[in-house]
């Protein structure tokens, strides 16, 4: 997937604590993912050298723009040219995708959405519940060897790219069909019932994967970018 970079990080538990980076409401686990989210980030944008790589980054880094295309901030203003975040977690290991650039004059912005899980076992079990052989197999033609988590993975992606989310339109209406031209990575993307209507069929660009680490259970991951129109 071009100009799409991943970084991943462990959740190293207490961390966010013994670095004062969060405290109050949320749960002991839940910060730890944040900080290992913020660190990953952190490190990325050093590496695409947008951002200075200063003691204090994470505090003056920002994440703005809800829906499909969310952008990166430095103290408060927009980094240009703008960079593209996504965010995901399991239990043990973070990972954030980013995309740097603005997309030519005469194309739609597209969205960025990155997953990753580690329930292989559940995902077998309840195919029926997210999606079809169908597509499964339309992935495995688009991506090479898959299985269901897999495809649940692209569906979350999807899902983020698209500004939705599963909270307003569940996975089976993030309905998967081979790319008309059959390319590598390709699939299109139709999403029943979204009020608005979302405009039809789109062509998506995803990207699938297993992450192998000692000590960690396998991890299903994916990415995808969606144009927006």
């Amino acid at each position: 997937m071009t100009g799409v970079r991943l970084l991943w990080d462990e959740v190293r538990s207490g961390a966010a604590q013994a670095a004062h980076q969060r405290s109050g409401h949320t749960g002991a686990a839940r910060q730890d993912q944040w900080y290992a989210a913020r660190q990953a980030l952190r490190t990325g944008l050093v590496r695409l050298g947008v951002v200075p790589d200063l003691p204090d980054a994470h505090r003056r880094i920002g994440l703005a723009g809800p829906g499909a295309v969310r952008q990166v901030s430095w103290d408060g203003a927009a980094l240009r040219p703008a960079v593209q975040f996504s965010v995901a977690h399991t239990a043990e290991q973070v990972v954030v995708a980013l995309r740097r650039g603005e997309p030519a004059d005469d194309a739609a912005p597209a969205g960025l959405g990155v997953d990753a899980e580690t329930e292989w076992a559940t995902a077998e079990r309840n195919l029926h519940r997210f999606g079809t052989p169908a597509e499964l197999d339309a992935l495995r033609r688009a991506c090479g060897p898959v299985r269901p988590l897999h495809l649940w993975c692209v569906k979350e992606a999807l899902a983020k790219a698209s500004g939705h989310g599963f909270a307003r339109i569940p996975p089976r209406r993030y309905r998967l069909h081979p790319a008309a031209d059959a390319a590598p990575h390709r699939l299109t993307v139709e999403i029943a019932g979204a009020d608005p209507p979302d405009g039809g069929p789109r062509r998506a660009l995803v990207r699938t994967g297993t992450r192998t680490t000692t000590g960690r259970p396998a991890t299903a991951w994916a990415v995808a970018e969606l144009p927006t129109r």
